[in-house]
Protein backbone atom coordinates (compact mmCIF):
# COMPACT_ATOMS: atom_id res chain seq x y z
CA UNK A 1 0.00 0.00 0.00
CA UNK A 2 1.43 3.07 -0.57
CA UNK A 3 2.08 6.34 1.99
CA UNK A 4 0.84 9.58 0.55
CA UNK A 5 3.00 12.27 1.63
CA UNK A 6 2.06 15.13 3.83
CA UNK A 7 3.55 16.92 0.96
CA UNK A 8 0.99 16.00 -1.10
CA UNK A 9 -2.23 15.33 0.37
CA UNK A 10 -5.30 17.70 0.52
CA UNK A 11 -5.02 18.44 4.59
CA UNK A 12 -2.66 21.49 4.65
CA UNK A 13 0.57 21.29 6.88
CA UNK A 14 1.49 24.55 8.63
CA UNK A 15 5.53 25.16 9.21
CA UNK A 16 6.86 28.22 11.07
CA UNK A 17 10.38 28.83 10.45
CA UNK A 18 13.02 30.57 12.71
CA UNK A 19 16.20 32.22 10.73
CA UNK A 20 17.29 34.80 13.25
CA UNK A 21 21.18 35.25 11.71
CA UNK A 22 21.59 39.12 10.15
CA UNK A 23 23.87 37.60 7.54
CA UNK A 24 22.18 37.59 4.26
CA UNK A 25 24.41 34.85 2.75
CA UNK A 26 22.98 32.66 5.58
CA UNK A 27 19.39 33.65 4.66
CA UNK A 28 20.02 32.92 0.88
CA UNK A 29 19.46 29.02 2.35
CA UNK A 30 17.06 29.62 4.39
CA UNK A 31 14.84 31.13 1.70
CA UNK A 32 15.51 28.43 -0.73
CA UNK A 33 14.81 25.65 1.53
CA UNK A 34 11.95 27.35 2.70
CA UNK A 35 10.32 28.64 -0.40
CA UNK A 36 10.38 24.64 -1.46
CA UNK A 37 8.64 23.68 1.09
CA UNK A 38 6.06 26.17 0.26
CA UNK A 39 6.12 24.67 -3.06
CA UNK A 40 4.40 21.56 -2.24
CA UNK A 41 1.81 23.27 -0.82
CA UNK A 42 2.80 24.22 2.92
CA UNK A 43 1.76 26.92 4.86
CA UNK A 44 4.97 28.23 5.78
CA UNK A 45 5.91 31.46 8.08
CA UNK A 46 8.96 32.47 7.74
CA UNK A 47 10.83 35.01 11.19
CA UNK A 48 13.76 36.48 9.88
CA UNK A 49 15.78 39.80 9.34
CA UNK A 50 15.33 39.49 5.37
CA UNK A 51 12.28 39.75 2.92
CA UNK A 52 11.83 37.10 0.33
CA UNK A 53 11.72 38.36 -3.44
CA UNK A 54 8.74 37.12 -5.31
CA UNK A 55 7.44 35.28 -2.15
CA UNK A 56 4.03 33.10 -2.92
CA UNK A 57 0.89 33.73 -1.29
CA UNK A 58 1.53 30.76 1.36
CA UNK A 59 4.60 32.24 2.62
CA UNK A 60 4.41 34.55 5.25
CA UNK A 61 6.65 36.87 6.50
CA UNK A 62 7.49 38.40 10.09
CA UNK A 63 10.39 40.41 9.60
CA UNK A 64 12.54 41.05 12.66
CA UNK A 65 15.06 43.72 10.66
CA UNK A 66 16.08 45.42 14.28
CA UNK A 67 18.52 42.49 14.70
CA UNK A 68 20.81 43.99 11.83
CA UNK A 69 21.11 47.28 13.49
CA UNK A 70 21.67 45.66 17.38
CA UNK A 71 24.41 43.42 15.70
CA UNK A 72 26.46 45.91 13.56
CA UNK A 73 28.83 46.92 16.19
CA UNK A 74 31.02 43.74 15.42
CA UNK A 75 34.28 44.24 13.26
CA UNK A 76 34.92 40.84 12.14
CA UNK A 77 37.98 42.12 10.48
CA UNK A 78 39.37 43.07 13.58
CA UNK A 79 38.58 39.18 15.26
CA UNK A 80 41.36 38.12 12.85
CA UNK A 81 43.88 40.02 15.04
CA UNK A 82 42.10 38.38 18.31
CA UNK A 83 42.97 34.80 19.86
CA UNK A 84 41.05 31.60 20.34
CA UNK A 85 39.31 32.66 23.42
CA UNK A 86 38.11 36.29 22.07
CA UNK A 87 36.56 34.88 19.18
CA UNK A 88 34.79 32.10 20.86
CA UNK A 89 32.97 34.00 23.08
CA UNK A 90 32.45 36.60 20.47
CA UNK A 91 30.05 34.24 18.57
CA UNK A 92 28.33 33.79 21.81
CA UNK A 93 27.91 37.48 22.59
CA UNK A 94 26.78 37.66 19.04
CA UNK A 95 24.58 35.01 19.36
CA UNK A 96 22.63 36.60 22.70
CA UNK A 97 22.47 39.72 20.89
CA UNK A 98 20.63 37.89 17.82
CA UNK A 99 18.25 35.73 20.40
CA UNK A 100 17.14 38.70 22.04
CA UNK A 101 16.58 41.45 19.59
CA UNK A 102 14.25 38.65 17.62
CA UNK A 103 12.24 37.40 20.94
CA UNK A 104 11.50 40.60 21.79
CA UNK A 105 10.22 41.75 18.31
CA UNK A 106 6.86 43.20 18.39
CA UNK A 107 5.74 40.59 16.00
CA UNK A 108 7.20 37.65 17.20
CA UNK A 109 5.23 38.72 20.38
CA UNK A 110 2.58 38.60 18.98
CA UNK A 111 2.58 35.35 17.12
CA UNK A 112 3.72 33.96 20.97
CA UNK A 113 0.52 35.38 22.21
CA UNK A 114 -1.92 33.86 19.24
CA UNK A 115 -3.83 31.08 18.72
CA UNK A 116 -1.54 30.21 15.38
CA UNK A 117 -0.77 26.34 15.42
CA UNK A 118 2.27 24.61 13.26
CA UNK A 119 3.29 20.85 12.42
CA UNK A 120 6.69 21.77 12.32
CA UNK A 121 9.45 23.63 13.62
CA UNK A 122 12.31 24.63 11.40
CA UNK A 123 15.02 26.62 13.76
CA UNK A 124 18.69 27.44 11.97
CA UNK A 125 20.91 26.88 14.69
CA UNK A 126 23.27 29.49 15.58
CA UNK A 127 23.78 30.72 19.28
CA UNK A 128 20.21 30.71 19.76
CA UNK A 129 19.32 28.05 22.39
CA UNK A 130 16.38 29.71 23.60
CA UNK A 131 14.49 29.74 20.15
CA UNK A 132 14.16 26.03 20.70
CA UNK A 133 10.92 27.11 22.84
CA UNK A 134 9.19 27.47 19.86
CA UNK A 135 8.70 23.77 19.30
CA UNK A 136 7.32 23.05 22.87
CA UNK A 137 5.23 26.70 22.71
CA UNK A 138 3.50 25.29 19.56
CA UNK A 139 3.52 21.60 21.02
CA UNK A 140 5.60 20.12 17.10
CA UNK A 141 8.31 18.63 16.19
CA UNK A 142 12.05 20.73 16.39
CA UNK A 143 14.13 20.28 12.43
CA UNK A 144 17.35 22.09 13.11
CA UNK A 145 18.59 23.39 10.40
CA UNK A 146 23.09 24.55 10.25
CA UNK A 147 24.14 26.71 7.51
CA UNK A 148 27.53 25.35 8.35
CA UNK A 149 29.33 21.63 8.69
CA UNK A 150 29.13 20.15 11.79
CA UNK A 151 31.42 21.74 14.14
CA UNK A 152 31.63 22.53 17.66
CA UNK A 153 28.77 24.87 17.75
CA UNK A 154 25.85 22.18 17.08
CA UNK A 155 27.16 18.40 16.77
CA UNK A 156 26.31 17.62 20.32
CA UNK A 157 22.71 18.48 20.41
CA UNK A 158 22.58 15.34 18.39
CA UNK A 159 24.78 13.20 20.33
CA UNK A 160 27.87 13.80 18.10
CA UNK A 161 30.81 12.72 19.75
CA UNK A 162 32.73 15.86 20.47
CA UNK A 163 36.18 14.22 19.74
CA UNK A 164 39.27 17.07 20.34
CA UNK A 165 42.17 14.86 18.62
CA UNK A 166 40.03 15.23 14.79
CA UNK A 167 37.08 17.45 15.57
CA UNK A 168 39.30 21.11 15.11
CA UNK A 169 37.41 23.85 16.43
CA UNK A 170 36.31 25.87 13.74
CA UNK A 171 38.20 29.38 14.56
CA UNK A 172 41.29 27.42 14.11
CA UNK A 173 43.01 26.91 10.44
CA UNK A 174 43.14 22.73 11.41
CA UNK A 175 41.98 20.05 9.41
CA UNK A 176 41.28 16.78 10.83
CA UNK A 177 45.00 15.74 10.84
CA UNK A 178 46.05 17.98 13.54
CA UNK A 179 50.13 17.61 14.73
CA UNK A 180 51.17 17.12 18.60
CA UNK A 181 50.45 20.84 19.68
CA UNK A 182 47.52 21.48 17.33
CA UNK A 183 45.63 19.19 19.03
CA UNK A 184 47.39 20.19 22.47
CA UNK A 185 45.66 24.48 21.42
CA UNK A 186 42.35 22.34 19.89
CA UNK A 187 41.53 20.73 23.25
CA UNK A 188 42.23 23.75 25.26
CA UNK A 189 40.04 25.38 22.85
CA UNK A 190 37.13 22.51 22.92
CA UNK A 191 36.99 22.56 27.18
CA UNK A 192 37.00 26.56 26.78
CA UNK A 193 34.26 26.59 24.57
CA UNK A 194 32.26 23.73 26.20
CA UNK A 195 32.59 25.66 29.69
CA UNK A 196 31.80 29.31 28.47
CA UNK A 197 28.76 27.44 26.83
CA UNK A 198 27.45 25.65 30.25
CA UNK A 199 28.79 28.62 32.69
CA UNK A 200 28.15 32.12 30.81
CA UNK A 201 25.76 31.51 27.48
CA UNK A 202 23.23 28.91 28.96
CA UNK A 203 22.34 30.55 32.00
CA UNK A 204 21.50 34.21 29.49
CA UNK A 205 20.08 31.71 27.27
CA UNK A 206 17.88 30.52 30.00
CA UNK A 207 16.69 33.91 31.29
CA UNK A 208 15.64 34.75 27.34
CA UNK A 209 13.05 31.96 27.13
CA UNK A 210 11.96 32.45 30.43
CA UNK A 211 11.00 35.89 29.85
CA UNK A 212 9.94 36.13 25.88
CA UNK A 213 7.87 32.93 25.94
CA UNK A 214 4.83 33.35 28.54
CA UNK A 215 4.83 29.41 28.71
CA UNK A 216 6.62 27.52 31.10
CA UNK A 217 9.30 25.44 29.02
CA UNK A 218 12.49 23.63 30.56
CA UNK A 219 15.51 25.00 29.15
CA UNK A 220 18.07 21.98 30.00
CA UNK A 221 14.77 19.56 28.37
CA UNK A 222 15.00 21.84 24.93
CA UNK A 223 18.59 21.95 24.27
CA UNK A 224 18.53 18.62 22.66
CA UNK A 225 15.08 17.88 22.16
CA UNK A 226 15.52 17.96 18.01
CA UNK A 227 14.38 15.18 15.85
CA UNK A 228 16.60 15.98 13.15
CA UNK A 229 18.82 18.35 12.08
CA UNK A 230 20.17 19.18 8.35
CA UNK A 231 23.48 20.09 7.83
CA UNK A 232 24.72 22.22 5.03
CA UNK A 233 27.90 20.58 4.16
CA UNK A 234 29.26 17.67 1.68
CA UNK A 235 32.23 15.38 2.40
CA UNK A 236 33.85 17.46 -0.02
CA UNK A 237 33.51 20.79 1.85
CA UNK A 238 33.51 18.78 5.54
CA UNK A 239 35.99 15.94 5.25
CA UNK A 240 34.50 12.91 6.07
CA UNK A 241 32.14 13.20 9.41
CA UNK A 242 31.29 10.66 12.05
CA UNK A 243 27.52 11.60 11.29
CA UNK A 244 24.37 10.04 13.49
CA UNK A 245 21.13 8.78 11.63
CA UNK A 246 19.33 11.91 12.26
CA UNK A 247 22.07 14.50 10.97
CA UNK A 248 21.53 14.86 7.48
CA UNK A 249 23.82 16.56 4.84
CA UNK A 250 22.57 18.23 2.05
CA UNK A 251 25.41 20.93 1.03
CA UNK A 252 25.31 22.16 -2.32
CA UNK A 253 21.39 22.15 -2.04
CA UNK A 254 21.28 25.84 -3.00
CA UNK A 255 23.32 25.89 -6.17
CA UNK A 256 21.33 26.17 -9.29
CA UNK A 257 22.14 28.26 -12.37
CA UNK A 258 19.98 31.41 -13.60
CA UNK A 259 20.95 33.55 -16.51
CA UNK A 260 23.31 36.28 -16.13
CA UNK A 261 22.93 39.90 -16.11
CA UNK A 262 23.32 41.38 -19.29
CA UNK A 263 26.21 43.28 -18.68
CA UNK A 264 28.11 40.84 -16.67
CA UNK A 265 27.21 38.07 -19.46
CA UNK A 266 28.72 40.11 -22.05
CA UNK A 267 31.59 41.06 -19.54
CA UNK A 268 32.65 37.08 -19.20
CA UNK A 269 31.60 36.43 -22.66
CA UNK A 270 35.02 38.43 -23.63
CA UNK A 271 37.68 37.36 -21.08
CA UNK A 272 39.64 35.60 -23.62
CA UNK A 273 41.97 35.12 -20.97
CA UNK A 274 40.23 34.55 -18.50
CA UNK A 275 38.27 35.79 -15.45
CA UNK A 276 38.69 36.50 -11.62
CA UNK A 277 35.84 36.47 -9.15
CA UNK A 278 36.77 38.64 -5.58
CA UNK A 279 34.18 38.75 -3.14
CA UNK A 280 34.37 38.37 1.22
CA UNK A 281 30.85 37.42 1.44
CA UNK A 282 28.02 39.49 2.74
CA UNK A 283 29.32 39.77 6.52
CA UNK A 284 32.82 41.08 5.42
CA UNK A 285 33.06 44.44 3.11
CA UNK A 286 35.95 45.36 0.70
CA UNK A 287 35.09 49.16 1.67
CA UNK A 288 36.21 48.40 4.70
CA UNK A 289 39.83 47.06 3.80
CA UNK A 290 42.32 49.48 4.93
CA UNK A 291 43.70 51.92 2.24
CA UNK A 292 46.66 50.73 1.98
CA UNK A 293 45.48 46.72 1.11
CA UNK A 294 43.14 48.33 -1.08
CA UNK A 295 46.23 49.93 -3.07
CA UNK A 296 48.13 46.23 -2.97
CA UNK A 297 45.43 44.50 -4.40
CA UNK A 298 44.81 46.75 -7.28
CA UNK A 299 48.43 46.89 -8.01
CA UNK A 300 48.10 42.84 -8.00
CA UNK A 301 45.47 42.96 -10.57
CA UNK A 302 47.31 45.51 -12.97
CA UNK A 303 50.01 42.90 -13.34
CA UNK A 304 47.54 40.07 -14.63
CA UNK A 305 46.34 39.53 -17.86
CA UNK A 306 42.87 38.52 -16.13
CA UNK A 307 39.70 40.70 -16.10
CA UNK A 308 38.54 41.04 -12.39
CA UNK A 309 34.98 41.43 -10.67
CA UNK A 310 34.99 42.78 -7.24
CA UNK A 311 32.56 42.95 -4.83
CA UNK A 312 33.43 46.44 -3.67
CA UNK A 313 30.61 48.04 -1.95
CA UNK A 314 32.33 51.95 -2.84
CA UNK A 315 33.08 53.98 -5.70
CA UNK A 316 36.63 53.14 -6.56
CA UNK A 317 38.66 56.21 -8.63
CA UNK A 318 41.71 55.21 -10.64
CA UNK A 319 41.30 51.25 -10.42
CA UNK A 320 42.79 49.48 -13.13
CA UNK A 321 41.23 48.71 -16.26
CA UNK A 322 40.56 45.35 -16.15
CA UNK A 323 39.18 45.43 -12.66
CA UNK A 324 34.90 45.81 -13.02
CA UNK A 325 33.78 46.88 -9.48
CA UNK A 326 29.89 46.50 -8.09
CA UNK A 327 28.26 45.96 -4.77
CA UNK A 328 26.89 42.87 -5.12
CA UNK A 329 27.18 40.16 -7.90
CA UNK A 330 25.33 36.97 -8.78
CA UNK A 331 28.06 34.95 -6.95
CA UNK A 332 26.71 31.28 -7.86
CA UNK A 333 26.06 31.87 -11.30
CA UNK A 334 29.11 34.22 -12.36
CA UNK A 335 31.22 30.74 -10.40
CA UNK A 336 29.42 28.58 -13.36
CA UNK A 337 30.46 30.72 -16.46
CA UNK A 338 33.29 28.80 -18.34
CA UNK A 339 35.93 32.00 -18.49
CA UNK A 340 36.00 32.24 -14.98
CA UNK A 341 39.95 30.57 -13.46
CA UNK A 342 39.94 32.02 -9.77
CA UNK A 343 37.48 32.62 -6.99
CA UNK A 344 39.10 34.91 -4.50
CA UNK A 345 37.21 34.52 -1.03
CA UNK A 346 36.66 34.64 2.02
CA UNK A 347 36.10 30.82 2.53
CA UNK A 348 32.84 31.00 4.03
CA UNK A 349 31.13 27.85 3.74
CA UNK A 350 28.49 29.10 1.01
CA UNK A 351 31.27 30.36 -1.03
CA UNK A 352 33.41 27.18 -0.77
CA UNK A 353 30.38 25.01 -1.88
CA UNK A 354 29.62 27.19 -4.74
CA UNK A 355 33.23 27.36 -5.92
CA UNK A 356 33.54 23.27 -5.34
CA UNK A 357 30.38 22.64 -7.69
CA UNK A 358 31.24 25.05 -10.09
CA UNK A 359 35.05 22.95 -9.88
CA UNK A 360 37.08 26.54 -9.54
CA UNK A 361 40.08 27.26 -7.54
CA UNK A 362 40.73 29.25 -4.62
CA UNK A 363 42.40 31.52 -3.26
CA UNK A 364 41.11 32.25 0.51
CA UNK A 365 41.59 35.02 2.52
CA UNK A 366 39.58 33.82 5.45
CA UNK A 367 38.95 36.26 8.69
CA UNK A 368 36.81 34.64 11.50
CA UNK A 369 34.02 31.90 12.65
CA UNK A 370 34.52 28.63 10.05
CA UNK A 371 36.67 30.73 7.11
CA UNK A 372 39.82 29.17 8.24
CA UNK A 373 39.03 25.82 8.64
CA UNK A 374 37.45 25.94 5.69
CA UNK A 375 40.23 27.09 3.50
CA UNK A 376 42.73 24.83 5.45
CA UNK A 377 40.59 21.51 4.28
CA UNK A 378 40.27 23.38 0.39
CA UNK A 379 43.97 23.75 1.08
CA UNK A 380 44.85 20.51 2.06
CA UNK A 381 43.25 18.71 -0.95
CA UNK A 382 44.74 20.97 -3.61
CA UNK A 383 42.29 23.18 -4.50
CA UNK A 384 43.20 26.80 -2.98
CA UNK A 385 46.01 28.71 -1.66
CA UNK A 386 45.68 30.70 1.33
CA UNK A 387 47.01 34.14 2.32
CA UNK A 388 46.40 35.84 5.92
CA UNK A 389 44.69 39.18 6.08
CA UNK A 390 47.62 40.55 8.53
CA UNK A 391 50.09 39.91 5.96
CA UNK A 392 48.44 41.33 2.74
CA UNK A 393 50.78 42.19 -0.05
CA UNK A 394 51.05 43.37 -3.56
CA UNK A 395 53.49 40.48 -3.86
CA UNK A 396 51.49 37.86 -2.15
CA UNK A 397 48.59 38.69 -3.83
CA UNK A 398 50.25 38.50 -7.16
CA UNK A 399 52.05 35.18 -6.76
CA UNK A 400 49.03 33.26 -5.37
CA UNK A 401 46.86 34.17 -8.12
CA UNK A 402 49.80 33.28 -10.91
CA UNK A 403 50.43 30.12 -9.02
CA UNK A 404 46.72 29.12 -8.55
CA UNK A 405 45.74 29.87 -12.41
CA UNK A 406 49.10 28.18 -14.11
CA UNK A 407 49.68 25.65 -11.58
CA UNK A 408 47.32 22.34 -13.48
CA UNK A 409 46.97 20.41 -10.18
CA UNK A 410 44.74 22.76 -8.81
CA UNK A 411 42.52 23.09 -11.70
CA UNK A 412 42.59 19.24 -12.36
CA UNK A 413 41.84 18.62 -8.00
CA UNK A 414 38.89 21.38 -8.67
CA UNK A 415 37.63 19.91 -11.39
CA UNK A 416 37.80 16.23 -9.30
CA UNK A 417 35.89 17.87 -6.49
CA UNK A 418 33.00 19.37 -8.56
CA UNK A 419 33.00 15.75 -10.00
CA UNK A 420 32.31 14.23 -6.72
CA UNK A 421 29.95 16.72 -4.65
CA UNK A 422 27.37 16.54 -7.98
CA UNK A 423 27.65 12.78 -8.14
CA UNK A 424 25.28 12.36 -5.54
CA UNK A 425 22.11 9.13 -5.17
CA UNK A 426 19.76 11.79 -4.73
CA UNK A 427 19.46 15.74 -5.07
CA UNK A 428 20.50 17.49 -1.99
CA UNK A 429 17.18 19.61 -1.96
CA UNK A 430 15.15 16.20 -2.58
CA UNK A 431 16.69 14.71 0.42
CA UNK A 432 16.17 17.51 2.32
CA UNK A 433 12.81 17.56 1.14
CA UNK A 434 12.58 13.89 2.55
CA UNK A 435 13.94 14.32 5.46
CA UNK A 436 11.25 17.00 6.68
CA UNK A 437 8.22 15.04 5.24
CA UNK A 438 9.64 12.29 6.80
CA UNK A 439 9.72 13.73 10.98
CA UNK A 440 6.26 14.86 10.02
CA UNK A 441 4.78 12.34 9.06
CA UNK A 442 6.41 10.30 12.17
CA UNK A 443 5.16 12.91 14.60
CA UNK A 444 8.65 13.99 15.45
CA UNK A 445 10.43 10.63 16.39
CA UNK A 446 13.60 11.01 17.77
CA UNK A 447 16.52 8.52 17.34
CA UNK A 448 18.51 9.55 20.14
CA UNK A 449 21.97 8.56 20.25
CA UNK A 450 23.33 6.62 23.20
CA UNK A 451 25.88 9.44 23.93
CA UNK A 452 22.65 12.03 24.81
CA UNK A 453 22.17 9.83 27.87
CA UNK A 454 25.48 9.27 29.57
CA UNK A 455 27.50 12.18 31.14
CA UNK A 456 30.40 13.12 29.90
CA UNK A 457 33.10 11.48 31.49
CA UNK A 458 30.93 8.50 31.25
CA UNK A 459 31.39 8.97 27.27
CA UNK A 460 35.34 9.09 27.54
CA UNK A 461 35.38 6.53 30.47
CA UNK A 462 37.14 8.86 32.63
CA UNK A 463 35.25 7.19 35.61
CA UNK A 464 36.30 3.78 34.79
CA UNK A 465 39.77 5.06 34.60
CA UNK A 466 39.37 6.82 38.03
CA UNK A 467 38.58 3.62 39.39
CA UNK A 468 41.17 1.59 38.16
CA UNK A 469 43.50 4.97 38.95
CA UNK A 470 42.20 4.89 42.23
CA UNK A 471 42.58 0.92 42.77
CA UNK A 472 45.92 1.21 41.64
CA UNK A 473 46.36 3.67 44.23
CA UNK A 474 44.83 1.65 46.97
CA UNK A 475 46.63 -1.46 45.98
CA UNK A 476 50.11 0.45 45.67
CA UNK A 477 49.40 2.09 49.44
CA UNK A 478 48.80 -1.60 50.65
CA UNK A 479 51.71 -3.00 48.84
CA UNK A 480 53.64 0.00 50.19
CA UNK A 481 52.24 -0.50 53.89
CA UNK A 482 52.49 -4.75 54.07
CA UNK A 483 56.20 -4.30 52.74
CA UNK A 484 56.94 -1.55 55.46
CA UNK A 485 55.53 -3.92 57.93
CA UNK A 486 57.16 -6.65 57.32
CA UNK A 487 60.74 -4.89 57.20
CA UNK A 488 59.91 -3.15 60.49
CA UNK A 489 59.18 -6.45 62.01
CA UNK A 490 61.99 -7.94 60.73
CA UNK A 491 64.56 -5.09 61.93
CA UNK A 492 62.65 -5.36 65.51
CA UNK A 493 63.09 -9.03 65.56
CA UNK A 494 66.95 -9.15 64.33
CA UNK A 495 68.10 -7.84 67.55
CA UNK A 496 66.71 -10.77 69.51
CA UNK A 497 67.94 -13.16 66.75
CA UNK A 498 71.33 -12.04 66.96
CA UNK A 499 71.52 -12.56 71.19
CA UNK A 500 69.90 -15.87 70.60
CA UNK A 501 72.53 -16.84 68.58
CA UNK A 502 75.31 -15.41 70.45
CA UNK A 503 73.64 -17.35 73.53
CA UNK A 504 73.47 -20.92 71.78
CA UNK A 505 77.90 -20.19 70.50
CA UNK A 506 78.48 -19.64 73.84
CA UNK A 507 76.71 -22.99 75.25
CA UNK A 508 78.03 -24.73 72.52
Amino acid sequence: MKVESPLTTKVQVSEIGVFPAPGYSQYILAEFLMKEIASRGHQVTVISPHTPKNAPPNYKIINTSDVIEDSNGFNFFELDKENLFTNIMTSYVFGNIITESTLKTKAVQELLHSDEQFDLVIIEQFFNDAMKGFATHFNAPLVLFSSMGITEWNKHFMGNPVLPSINAVCYTSYTNQMKFFQRIRNLVGTVFDYLYRHLVFYPLQRQYLEKYFHKPINFHQIINNASLMLLNSHVTTSENALLPYNMVEIGGFHVIQNPLDKDIQQYLDNANRGAILFSLGSNLRSSDLSSETVQGIFNAFARIEQKVLWKFEADLPNKPNNVYISKWFKQRDILAHPNVKLFITHGGLLSTTEAIFSGVPMVGIPVFADQKMNMARANSVGIANVLSLQDLSEEKIFSAINETINDPRFYKNAKKMSTLMRDRAVKPLDLAMYWIEHTIRHKGIRFEAPTLKLYWFEFYMLDIVCFFMLNFIILYLLMKCTFRFIRKYKCNNSPKENNAMKSRKKHQ
